[in-house]
């Protein structure tokens, strides 16, 4: 018999829900922020001087950045040192990653990298803390998977794969989104797109995982637009089809564009800029697909099968460009020749990679040579 599991977080949502923390003022609390986003929407003032007042908490990491390996040692050593029962982490994926991590070297203190990266190896945590995530930006969904991205001394990108650190609780309060800057909302929301889309897609998906992941892409497509233009009912309808993106892949996987976005690391570009800007690109190589179809239903796209598909790549880059989104790496200001001298090295990672090994089609070396030019050129 075949079956399989539906594993998410359990959420509190909701407009000044970040108050379910007052819920924990009789716990020791850690916290890992961003001060940056925590004084831009005055978290510091609400929670810090007034709701925690009085609990028992430290801030063991500000992570301001996408971590890296050598930023966690000194947090890890705190949090150790704290032996918090609860571990709050207030930001974007860099944040909830971060508190994700250090999560898992509170909980096996015996743990190193190279243990704590073994896909789906990770023994059991004993329950020394629970962790609770506030996202700040709607388009990671790490605030309801499994996975935790750090990068290693070479910057590259490393993974923590274990559903020991799927967060314990998500507070998704919509009105932590009043100020979010239009750039971080376009790449975001276009990471989240490619989440819906790729795990839809995936040869991993199960119905549960395609059905949501087909609404998620349909609400995100309607409403990212009116997002970047500072629609509030837009903006909470993204936070919520961004997590229901993230509950897809943490259910299956991602695609074609997580597999093959190795320049962002090299050309320190941010990772929703892109996979959003690969994923049309990869849509259009495996059309047909009946998730691309049903969306394009929803959407009131007409035509044959695979008209209707063309139509939506068409409709997603036209959207791009409504909320000027690259749609070149070229336009990105990545050097010509230095990308180009890499797409060997690019092919080699990504044959290996799982992202491209449960794509719903299987990838020839001169297909993705093809693929990694037109992401520079266009079509």
């Amino acid at each position: 018999m075949q079956y399989k599991m539906f594993k998410t977080t359990q959420y509190v949502l909701g407009n000044g829900s970040i108050e379910k923390l007052g819920e924990y003022i009789d716990k020791k609390i850690a916290f890992v922020v961003d001060e940056g986003i925590m004084r831009a929407l005055e978290l510091d003032k609400m929670i810090f001087d007034n709701m925690l007042k009085e609990a028992n908490y430290k801030i063991v990491c500000n992570m301001k950045a996408e971590p890296h390996m050598y930023m966690l040692e000194t947090p890890i050593n705190e949090i150790r040192k704290f032996e918090p029962d609860v571990i709050v982490g207030i930001g974007g994926g860099s944040v909830m990653d971060t508190a994700k991590a250090l999560w898992l070297f509170y909980e096996l203190p015996d743990y190193d990298w190279e243990k704590a990266t073994k896909a789906y190896e990770v023994e059991p945590f004993p329950g020394k803390a629970e962790l609770i995530v506030v996202p700040t930006t709607s388009g990671t969904g790490s605030e309801t998977t499994g996975c935790a991205v750090i990068k290693d001394e070479h910057k590259k990108k490393r993974m923590i794969l274990s559903d020991e650190i799927i967060p314990d609780l998500a507070i998704m309060d919509f009105d932590l989104l009043k100020s979010l800057p239009s750039g971080n909302i376009v790449f975001s929301g276009t990471d989240a797109l490619a989440h819906a889309l790729e795990a839809g897609v995936s040869k991993l998906a199960s119905t549960m995982v395609r059905m949501q992941c087909i609404q998620a892409a349909v609400t995100i497509i309607k409403e990212l637009p009116k997002s970047v233009r500072g629609d509030m009912e837009a903006r909470e309808k993204m936070h919520v089809a961004a997590t229901m993106a993230g509950a897809g892949i943490n259910n299956s996987i991602t695609g074609m564009a997580h597999g093959m976005d190795q320049a962002g690391g090299d050309f320190g570009k941010p990772h929703g800029l892109m996979t959003g800007l690969l994923l049309p690109y990869t849509m259009e190589y495996l059309i047909p697909q009946p998730v691309y179809e049903e969306v394009a239903d929803q959407l009131q796209i007409t035509g044959s099968s695979e008209e209707k598909q063309k139509k939506l790549v068409k409709r997603i880059w036209e959207m791009y460009e409504e909320i000027q989104m690259p749609l070149t790496l070229k336009e990105t200001g990545i050097s010509e020749q230095e990308y180009l001298d890499k797409i060997p090295s690019y092919i080699k990672a990504a044959s290996k990679d799982a992202n491209i090994m449960f794509a719903p089609r299987e990838l020839a070396e001169e297909e993705l040579n093809n693929l990694y030019r037109s992401f520079y050129y266009g079509k």
